[in-house]
């Protein structure tokens, strides 16, 4: 019998980071179960070393005895030890190459590396995520930053009152200022300029999802994007409830032939289809944005778009959260990704310019690249319960051949990248962006 593995909680060194891949609680759950815990010193992370040690693990400098090594950010290139295994977002799996060095070092290393990203269900959907509180993040962001703007140009509103997420202490005092500004909407009604007050939102996973759980908060009534143009019409002065749109593929699309939308033809001929929001976008007040892209698929928004749009009337769009962070993606306006400190920029489409923060007329542009990290705790907390079960079984069985292992659970097997110096065979793609790197070839072969 294998001796189980001591597990290491990395110290974080990116940015801004508080987050914790593992709680206090959750060491003392995997103490209990034999599973003994190193956790690497840290001022910066949410919960403190002392509380660690309550419950159960030895705090240290560096990781010693721990062979699994769990974290949120990858670790810098000179931090890696040699023949662990690790558990972090390391960002390489579409060939990012900023973490070429990192998967380069990985294999040189022989590391067994396991990405968060690739752990998903037979569906292809991601089991291991911080993605809601993306979306509850980026949904408060947006508004404050909405509610600064429209005080900036003297139009009275209540999302002004709202601070950003990182102000809050958790999700649960963020609802309940929400909820006190959603009684305040009703009782009060919103500008006329505002009403009626429309929330688009695109996407269907774990982002929209969070997205559309904060916004309960404020009641919104939701619209089928099919009835907009017809609600639009009779309801000018309904400024005493917030609407709220979310879009399907069908209405986010259409057929550049007028051959009408299906999914299937968009999937084999991408090419053939356009953005079809110019039809929603001119009566939208804000538009966020969680929907996954890359660039065989059409923009959904365009600096062209924007530019035609805003020439005509009704255009009503003040804002975009863009939560997928995609730089001149699908929101192709969004030029650059953003931070806590300086969150927001402006496209004038008049003078076809950006301006930095929300004093200017446009369209303001959020596009913060880390937002989870606002709720740290609580994004913690979540996400604690989602890899503890997975951490045990990998520690319990002392598995570091992990593809091999078939008492460890499939979904983490196929999560592997490198391991024993080559990369694994759902992996192999990323051979050709290695290459770059001068990494010699048997370094590069499939497990």
């Amino acid at each position: 019998m294998r001796t189980p593995l001591v597990v290491g909680i990395l110290k974080e060194t990116k940015g801004w980071e508080h987050r914790a891949p593992l709680v206090p609680s959750d060491v003392e759950w995997l103490n209990d179960r034999g599973v003994k815990v190193e956790v690497e010193r840290s001022a910066r992370r949410v919960f403190n070393d002392r509380e660690y040690k309550k419950n159960g693990a030895v705090i240290v400098d560096r990781v010693k005895s721990a062979s699994l090594l769990v974290g949120i950010k990858e670790p810098r290139v000179h931090d890696l030890h040699a023949g662990k295994v690790y558990m972090v977002f390391s960002h390489t799996a579409k060939g990012q190459a900023h973490n070429m060095p990192l998967l380069k070092t990985c294999l040189k290393k022989k590391i067994t590396l396991i990405d968060y990203e690739k752990i998903v269900d037979l569906y292809g959907a991601r089991l291991v995520y911080f993605g809601r509180f993306a979306g509850v993040c980026g949904m408060v962001d947006s508004l404050h930053y909405l509610g600064k703007k429209l005080e900036w140009k003297n139009i009275d509103n209540p999302f002004s009152l709202i601070r950003p997420a990182y102000k809050y202490d958790s999700l649960q005092e963020i609802k309940k200022v929400l909820s006190k500004i959603g009684q305040l909407i009703h009782r009060k009604g919103l500008d006329t300029e505002l009403s009626p007050f429309i929330i688009g939102i695109t996407g269907h996973g774990n982002v929209s999802r969070g997205v559309q759980e904060l916004l309960e908060s404020l009641k919104p009534v939701e619209i089928h994007p099919t009835n907009m143009l017809a609600f639009v019409r009779h309801q000018k002065k309904q400024g005493r409830r917030l609407y709220k749109i979310v879009f399907l593929r069908e209405e986010k699309f259409r057929s550049k032939d007028g051959r009408g939308f299906y999914f299937e033809d968009y999937l084999r001929h991408p090419k053939k289809f356009e953005s079809n929001m110019d039809v929603y976008l001119p009566y939208l007040n804000i538009l966020v944005h969680t929907a996954y892209w890359d660039n065989r698929y059409p923009r959904l928004v365009t600096e062209k778009m924007i530019n035609t749009l805003s020439k005509k009337k009704p255009f009503r769009l003040e804002f975009i959260g863009d939560l997928s962070c995609d730089v001149k993606g699908s929101i192709e306006i969004t030029h650059k990704t953003t931070t806590r400190e300086r969150p927001v920029y402006t496209y004038d489409p008049r003078a076809k310019k950006f301006v930095e923060g929300y004093k200017s007329e446009g369209v303001t542009v959020l596009a913060v690249d880390n937002l989870p990290a606002e709720l740290p705790k609580d994004a913690s907390d979540h996400f604690s319960g989602l890899i503890r079960d997975y951490v045990y079984q990998i520690a319990v069985h002392g598995a570091k051949d992990i593809t091999r292992h078939m008492a460890i659970p499939a979904e983490i097997r196929d999560a592997v990248i490198t391991q024993g110096g080559r990369l694994t065979k759902n992996s192999s793609y990323l051979g050709k962006y290695i290459s770059a790197f001068g990494v010699v070839s048997t370094c590069c072969g499939v497990l």
